[in-house]
């Protein structure tokens, strides 16, 4: 089995470096990160990851062919996030502190997060309303940092949803599908929040601006879960 896993890593490898020219160092990284999750959680979350990525490409390479190729720096900024909690997890379910199933679901709402991050700005570029400052509600330009649009909201929930249905399909509770997909319409907001607040003031970047995001998020999500429960 690790055999088959090592082999369809190899391959995404292939696939991305024919596809986008990524380069060796962003392709390693992306294995590493495929590694924790099969170890930290389970195949299915490494699955999830793949087909994140894979409709992030594809919908930034139809809507926005002039973007620039996903870097290490994408990468760390949309997934470290994720990392940190299943090994923060792992510590705490070894103290007896908190349940590791909790982190593993952070780890998870975090990756939507980006994920419905990137739909909502994609989406939200080919809305005909100028969009609004997330903070005061001003017009600003489309793809200024902040600048939200109900289309873009929209494609927040759409991506949201499609990772519903895929924890659904492969055996996740309902109290998870809800925290997940609060929790990826509750990305998209957060991470502009941060741009229209730190990211417009050149204080962070727009990889430090995810990081961020993706972590409150996958934090706000543990909190959401306790009180649902």
């Amino acid at each position: 089995m690790l055999f088959l896993y090592f082999l369809v890593f190899i391959l995404i490898g292939i696939f991305l470096h024919l596809l986008r020219g990524y380069d060796l160092f962003t392709i390693s990284l992306i294995y590493a990160l495929l590694s924790i999750i099969l170890y930290f959680i389970n195949i299915y979350a490494v699955a999830y990851v793949i087909v994140f990525f894979a409709m992030a490409e594809g919908i930034t390479l139809i809507l926005n062919k002039k973007h620039e190729k996903r870097n290490y720096l994408n990468i760390i900024g949309n997934c470290s996030a994720a990392v940190i909690f299943v090994i923060i997890g792992f510590i705490f379910d070894k103290l007896n502190i908190l349940d590791y199933s909790l982190f593993i679901l952070a780890s998870i709402v975090s990756i939507n997060a980006a994920f419905s991050d990137t739909f909502s700005s994609e989406i939200g570029k080919l809305s005909n309303i100028t969009p609004r400052l997330i903070t005061n509600f001003k017009k600003v330009k489309k793809g200024e940092d902040g600048g939200i649009t109900f289309l873009g909201i929209t494609g927040a929930m759409i991506a949201s949803f499609i990772s519903v249905v895929y924890f659904y399909i492969v055996g996740y509770t309902f109290t998870f599908l809800i925290v997940l997909f609060i929790g990826g319409i509750l990305g998209s907001i957060v991470d502009s929040y941060i741009g229209a607040t730190i990211e417009r003031k050149g204080i962070f970047n727009n990889n430090q601006t995810n990081f961020l995001a993706t972590f409150i998020t996958g934090t706000l999500s543990i909190l959401i879960y306790v009180l649902i429960v």
